[in-house]
């Protein structure tokens, strides 16, 4: 809760800060991830995974910071050879 403050001049005088949450967020120029290609057309696929596997790719996923979908991807190319 806020403080209570006497009313003068200086008190009507001072500007305002809007909330954190009211404010436009401002980028933040990092290098964590590259820029993407454009985007090409895809669909799903659904495959039948035991839970705790599933537990272990959305871990490494994570850990590799990809979706789970770039990351079966990606296991699925390297296990091409690609």
């Amino acid at each position: 809760m806020a403080k209570a403050i006497s009313l003068d001049v200086t008190a009507l005088d001072t500007p305002v800060q809007p909330p954190r949450a009211a404010q436009t967020p401002t980028l933040v120029a990092t290098a964590a991830k590259p820029v993407k290609a454009a985007k090409v057309p895809v669909e799903p696929l659904q495959i039948r995974i035991p839970p705790a596997e599933i537990k272990n790719i959305k871990r490494a996923a994570l850990e590799a910071d990809q979706t789970i979908s770039e990351f079966m991807l990606a296991c699925f190319h390297a296990y091409k050879g690609k």
